[in-house]
């Protein structure tokens, strides 16, 4: 496939260094391309050839890093030049022999769905968790067998970049405004999120939340349609009714499980369990392997995750809330009154309605980071005690100070973490450990 062709790398963090490592095992010559790093200094055992802007008329395909800017000049100048540019799970799904793959994405419950979903597959086969959840896709791509699952947790970064990928299930969790520094406009991220069916036909299997069916896009799928919802629904898929999650194949509803059996809390988690649901059965795997499961999960680290209780206060890592809608979601799922610790890095996304829904549960907003001013504007309109703080550890120790019994403190910063860390999870673990230190 691509024997002698000219392959550049664009970005050599996880996902660059995983396809320089697969690319290698090809007879092609492989170009590199990172402007944030010295490449001869980065102990690279594989071959390569540091890219020149004078060597693009030769390049036969870009594989582009997630956190390439998708409108990079060298992007743009490939484009004009025709030039074909994927991503990692497009580059591995030319070279994949499982026939069961599936794909989760969504604005927020990726992380949790798809961490579910190997659960519960792992009991019946082998299975891979792979894409945004951390663990490289093209790490597992010659491993993979036909028989195997291959569970995909894609971005809409990933997904811009995919031309053939045609996963057997594919599930979006649901779409909202995020990201949009990056695509530009909202329709631009609802159109990559929806790329996830683009090449899937009448013999595949489409997820989505019930409350998304009537979007634009979802008439463009032509796999079969499952649905999952909160309440009773009469399209194949899942729903709740009685406080029980029940599965629609199209000829019966049977009932799974209790939704009190579940142990992540909040609406929200529900509805990713029921997603997971409609996966495994779709799949063939029997009611007391999904029931075992969902009964033994206790969520992922970082998102709505529990860290200790202090004299009658709980505190909760949400580091994984980068965007108001996923923050939305944690406040919700909070038992008490809510101190929010939030700010981070600007996305371009407004908070506005995210602190008017939850203004009667929020006692007090604890700011720090790029966003902090602007959120705060919010809180001046809505009427809401605020403090602005310069970081992380004074904005832990000042909620301490508010904190009383009962009172929930949640860290779900509505934002990303590209203005003071690395990645959501070195922020989380830095929460994570403030708090361990609190006495």
């Amino acid at each position: 496939m691509f024997d002698n062709k000219n392959i550049l790398i664009m970005g050599m963090g996880v996902t660059g260094k995983s396809a320089l490592k697969f690319l290698t095992n090809y007879p092609c010559k492989i170009y590199v391309y990172d402007e944030n790093k010295n490449l001869n200094e980065e102990n690279i055992q594989e071959d390569f050839v540091i890219f020149n802007i004078y060597d693009l008329e030769k390049i036969n395909l870009i594989v582009k890093s997630p956190g390439i800017y998708p409108y990079h000049e060298i992007l743009d100048k490939a484009r004009e030049l025709g030039i074909e540019i994927i991503s990692d799970i497009e580059l591995s799904y030319r070279f994949l022999k499982s026939e069961n793959v599936v794909a989760i994405t969504g604005t927020n419950g990726k992380t949790t769905t798809t961490t579910l979903v190997k659960d519960i597959l792992q009991r019946q086969n082998k299975t891979f968790d792979v894409g945004n959840i951390g663990n490289g896709i093209l790490d597992i791509t010659n491993k993979a067998a036909k028989e195997d699952y291959v569970v995909i947790e894609a971005s809409s970064f990933q997904l811009e970049d995919t031309k053939k990928f045609k996963p057997h299930i594919a599930l979006l969790t649901y779409v909202t405004s995020d990201h949009l520094d990056w695509h530009g406009s909202v329709e631009n991220y609802i159109n990559a999120k929806f790329k996830i069916f683009a090449n899937q036909d009448e013999n595949d299997f489409g997820i989505l939340n019930y409350e998304d069916r009537n979007m634009q896009n979802v008439a463009s799928i032509k796999s079969k349609k499952y649905y999952f919802s909160t309440d009773p629904i009469s399209e194949m898929g899942a729903f709740v009714k009685d406080g029980v999650i029940y599965y629609n194949d199209g000829m019966s509803s049977q009932p799974i499980i209790k939704t009190s059996e579940i142990k992540i809390p909040g609406e929200h988690n529900i509805k990713n369990v029921m997603g997971a649901i409609i996966i495994a059965k779709i799949l063939g795997i029997d009611n007391e392997k999904i029931q075992q499961s969902i009964k033994l999960f206790t969520g992922v680290e970082h998102r709505i995750e529990f860290v200790r209780e202090l004299k009658g206060v709980k505190y909760y890592n949400d580091s994984k809330g980068t965007n108001p809608d996923s923050t939305d979601v944690a406040i919700k799922a909070m038992d008490g009154n809510v101190i929010l610790i939030a700010g981070g890095y600007d996305k371009g996304a407004s908070f506005d309605t995210m602190i008017k829904n939850n203004k009667d549960k929020l006692k007090l907003l604890i700011l720090f980071g790029q966003t902090a001013p602007k959120i705060s504007k919010v809180c001046k309109k809505e009427g809401l005690d605020f403090y602005i703080v310069k970081d992380l550890e004074k904005a832990v120790n000042l909620s301490f100070n508010f904190a009383s019994e009962k009172d929930d403190v949640l860290f779900s910063p509505a934002c990303a973490s590209w203005d003071m860390y690395k990645d959501y999870e070195q922020r989380g673990r830095h929460f994570k450990n403030i708090v361990k230190e609190l006495i």
